[in-house]
């Protein structure tokens, strides 16, 4: 991480509020107790709020241990961390997460201004305290699938793909993988694995930051058969495009 651009930015009476993303998405970065210091130094210097998106925190690999902001900053007021347990144990549609105000005065703004606040749908409070209490043997076998699952596609891919560039991550379901190498003079990498390959995937430039061509993200999420179709498709599609250039 670059310190130095992030403080100047940091520095500009402009600047109010610091979006932080631990573990990082796309890259499924996990930051060190010394990076999340430094980083938390230079947002109390200059007094700012910070937001921290930790919705990945649970999906890590085994046996690492995730560093909260809130440890961090252990006394800072002007804290927001935001967590949910939907992706953990898939339960995006139940709508439910958990945003921790420390402010007092900033919470209670938060729950007059928030049209949903005390309408929450009772089934999705239910099965969220049931995730949370009955899900940890789920969640520990979940979290070794999913270091299985990263293991197969990086073998895939070097054996199949040499040309691909992969990283384990440190966290999340989803790999981010360099494809410049193998599709140079593709442009728009999702519309090409769609229509060529019968794969939905998300593209790096797209979605996420600016200097990502040619990166994609799989989401690995799912039973390994399915995966092993999916990298099939996309090695043939893209064996099939090299051949034709």
């Amino acid at each position: 991480m670059d310190f130095e651009d992030f403080e100047h930015k940091c520095a500009d009476p402009a600047c109010k509020l610091v979006f932080w993303c631990n573990p990082q998405n796309p890259t499924g970065r996990m930051w060190t107790e010394e990076e999340l210091k430094r980083v938390g130094a230079i947002i109390e210097k200059y007094n700012l709020w910070v937001v921290s998106d930790e919705i990945h925190c649970d999906l890590i690999r085994c046996s690492r241990r995730h560093i909260p902001m809130a440890k961090v900053l252990d006394r800072y007021p002007k804290l927001i961390t935001c967590m949910a347990p939907t992706k953990t144990f898939n339960m995006a549609g139940l709508a439910f997460s958990n945003i921790i105000i420390r402010d007092p005065a900033l919470r209670a703004r938060f729950q007059e201004r928030d049209k949903l606040f005390g309408m929450v749908n009772p089934m999705s409070l239910t099965a969220a305290q049931a995730a949370y209490a009955h899900g940890g043997a789920w969640h520990e076998a979940l979290k070794q699938y999913l270091d299985e699952n990263f293991a197969f596609v990086k073998v895939f891919l070097e054996r199949e793909l040499p040309e691909t560039v992969m990283y384990i991550p440190e966290a999340t379901y989803l790999a981010w993988v360099d494809l410049s190498h193998c599709l140079p003079d593709v442009k728009d990498l999702p519309d090409f694995f769609a229509n060529k390959a019968g794969v939905l995937l998300e593209g790096g430039d797209s979605l996420f930051v600016g200097n990502a061509k040619g990166y994609v993200r799989l989401n690995l999420a799912m039973p390994r058969a399915i995966i092993q179709t999916g990298l099939e498709r996309m090695r043939d599609a893209i064996r099939k495009e090299q051949a034709g250039r």
